[in-house]
């Protein structure tokens, strides 16, 4: 496919922005109103699958979800006109080295797509939410595509290792977007994925993050360990408190995102860094352990055990919960309030005023006192 081609009498293919194993997306323009758009061809073979999402989230209007604006359906392909949105994938994001906050501000704004998604009206599932279905605009905002299409078993077989319980994925046999308990598990799992590759001890080069051999969940050391518990809620399914629903997820990371939330925010093309030396270990009894979950689950086994600092790091300063008291008195604070000082008494003035007060009523009983008397 070659670029300056015209689909339809109407889109004009300008430059390959992702060639990928099913399908290629090209940044295009609607000659007819004037705009940017993302053109996804799809083989003659995925024709059938792709028709049937896009027909079930054409209607779909949401600012976490990247809309769909025609569908071009030709002997040799398909094509699928969406909105084009400028900006980072999931590599570049992780080159960027976001804070937790971002992370987690990005957690909740990925819960808010899928919530949308399965509302009773729509009751509809991701089923692949993987990195290549990830990107943030300019202004910060997640946006999340691919919805309803065929899950790759091969991304969420490699993380299975990871607390995955034995079955990469629920409900094999449903059609992809079809919801059910077992598929709304399934996507806020993804959430915690994604959000633990972001947080996670790697080298600044990385462009993918590969699950642990050893089934351990590291984290850069300054991440606040109730984020770190957060996420092994979301990604380790044996865990007693595992996090179901994106409804729950996004609760607890609005409740975190908050709190870590900076004073004054800085521009969104440079996000606050950390340092990717400092690492931690959160750790876990995965499947195939001789864990216990019976009376064992006052007492979950999964928390940060271990803390490495690379030399001329340190660890934390202060406690997440001297953090969260911090970032909440900050966040809800008056942002100015004038200090009201105790007002001074002036005695010169005061005893002017006494005077003054004196010779009139002086006066007025002298007058008084001149009128009785004659």
């Amino acid at each position: 496919m070659e670029t300056g081609r015209v689909i339809h009498r109407r889109y004009m293919l300008q430059r390959l922005v992702q060639q990928g194993q099913a399908c290629t997306v090209y940044q295009a323009v609607d000659q007819v109103l004037q705009r940017p758009v993302a053109v996804k061809i799809a083989p003659t073979e995925h024709i059938s699958v792709y028709r049937s999402a896009i027909r079930a989230t054409s209607q779909f209007a949401h600012p976490n979800i990247i809309g769909i604006y025609d569908l071009i359906v030709e002997p040799e392909s398909l094509y699928i006109v969406q909105e084009y949105v400028e900006g980072d994938d999931f590599a570049t994001l992780l080159q960027a080295q976001l804070s937790p906050y971002y992370v987690l501000d990005m957690g909740v704004q990925m819960c808010q797509a899928l919530m949308y998604a399965g509302t009773p009206s729509r009751k509809m599932s991701h089923g692949d939410l993987t990195p290549t279905a990830i990107i943030r605009d300019r202004r910060g905002q997640v946006r999340v595509n691919n919805f309803a299409l065929p899950t790759d078993i091969s991304y969420f077989t490699s993380w299975n290792s990871i607390g995955g319980n034995g079955a990469a994925v629920s409900d094999a046999q449903l059609p992809p977007g079809q919801i059910s308990a077992g598929r709304r598990s399934d996507d806020t799992r993804a959430v915690g994925l994604l959000l633990y590759q972001l947080l996670s001890g790697r080298t600044p080069e990385a462009r993918s993050v590969e699950p642990p051999t050893d089934g351990r969940l590291r984290f850069m050391r300054n991440v606040p360990p109730e984020v770190c518990e957060a996420i092994a809620r979301t990604v380790i399914r044996q865990h007693p408190q595992y996090i179901a629903t994106p409804e729950i997820l996004h609760a607890e990371l609005k409740v975190l995102a908050d709190a870590l939330e900076p004073v004054s925010i800085p521009a969104l093309e440079e996000p606050v860094q950390f340092n990717p030396k400092r690492t931690g270990v959160l750790s876990g009894q995965l499947p195939g352990s001789s864990a216990r979950m019976g009376s064992d689950a006052a007492n979950p086994p999964f928390a940060v055990t271990e803390q490495i600092n690379a030399p001329g790091t340190t660890g934390f300063d202060m406690s997440m919960s001297a953090k969260l008291a911090a970032a909440r008195q900050a966040a809800y604070s008056t942002p100015y309030a004038p200090d009201v000082q105790p007002r001074r008494i002036n005695i010169p003035l005061l005893l002017l005023f006494g005077l003054v007060l004196f010779g009139l009523f002086f006066g007025i009983g002298y007058y008084l006192s001149t009128i009785l008397i004659k």
